[in-house]
């Protein structure tokens, strides 16, 4: 149980009468709390939230929304806009966060979308702020970057193409310089047949295989991820399959080739387990012969969980900060 939710159970019974949005519910002890009525929200579609999707939406009879500090501002001012768009009075609003977690600027954030915010409560080196939601009308459109994916040297077949993204989906609003290592690397490649992008995110890596021909399927445990890598296939005149799913979770079949540029945090926190599981089922979804294309940070240790899962490893591309690996069954 995050520390976030075992402050909140301090508070057990100021919520027995309200009816409660829990925003951003990343922690399954939230469903512990005990309420009049109790909706989660959650990006993360693999948690099985009531609400997996990008935004959270207000049910009728909710008095009280509590926000679940997220590690990006912008995605914390992108649900703060989504819930002031749907209400019509001033609605009681609790901001939670982790002390070293970036709660104070987070503060700053809100007092852009309330009156007078108050801290209530300080323990388990996390912080409670209440506060009044005011009104106001929100574009989604407004929260939308965009940028263009131009890394290819002028002969090339592969177009440049322009990446929508919203709050929240891995390097938003900017290229990222692992992919961009990556799509170099594959570009003179011939690269036929199917091919699964896990962990799509604004889907740059995506359109990049439906340019070469390849019939994509891609995937992302967040929902917003999903939303953005379909407008950007889409806006580009690609097709993909795209669809939410815990990195192999939802996906049927096997694949000729998968791609990824997989995370190594969770929130705030470093961790490897995704890759680690991701690197160790991929035999399963790969055809006879298939490719598992990998970009990583230098040093992380991907090498061991390769070379245990598959017959041929090599890397074929690093500069001073990346690597990419080439893994064949």
């Amino acid at each position: 149980m995050e520390n976030t939710t075992r402050l909140l159970q301090r508070h057990q019974a100021s919520l027995l009468s309200r009816h409660v949005l829990m925003v951003g519910a990343d922690d399954l002890g939230l469903k512990e709390l005990t309420a009049a009525s109790l909706h989660l929200h959650s990006d993360d579609t693999s948690l099985l939230a009531e609400q997996a999707a990008m935004l959270p939406v207000i049910e009728k009879a909710t008095d009280l929304l509590v926000v679940i500090l997220p590690k990006s501002r912008e995605q914390l001012a992108f649900w703060l806009a989504s819930l002031a768009g749907q209400i019509q009075a001033p609605m009681e609003l609790w901001l939670v966060g982790a002390s070293n977690g970036g709660v104070r600027g987070g503060v700053t954030t809100l007092k852009a979308f309330t009156d007078e915010v108050v801290q209530r409560d300080s323990a388990r080196h996390c912080k409670l702020f209440v506060t009044t939601l005011l009104p106001a009308d929100f574009s989604q459109d407004a929260f939308e970057k965009t940028w263009p994916c131009d890394v290819f040297p002028a002969n090339s077949t592969l177009k440049p193409f322009q990446v929508s993204s919203y709050p929240g989906v891995f390097s938003h609003g900017r290229a990222d310089p692992g992919t961009d290592l990556l799509l170099k690397t594959l570009e003179p490649l011939t690269m036929r047949g199917s091919a699964l992008d896990v962990g799509c995110g604004a889907g740059v890596i995506s359109v990049v295989l439906a340019q070469k021909g390849c019939a994509v399927t891609a995937v992302d445990v967040s929902a917003t991820a999903v939303f953005a890598a379909t407008q950007t296939v889409e806006k580009n005149g690609q097709k993909a399959s795209v669809f939410c799913s815990d990195v192999f979770n939802q996906v049927q079949g096997r694949f000729d080739q998968i791609v990824t540029n997989p995370p190594f945090h969770d929130g705030t926190r470093r961790t490897t387990a995704v890759t680690q599981r991701l690197i160790e089922q991929a035999p399963q979804y790969l055809a006879a012969r298939g490719v598992l294309w990998v970009v990583a940070n230098q040093g992380l240790p991907y090498e061991d969980w390769l070379r245990g899962a598959f017959t041929s490893v090599e890397v074929v591309a690093e500069n001073n900060r990346f690597r990419v690996w080439r893994a064949q069954r």
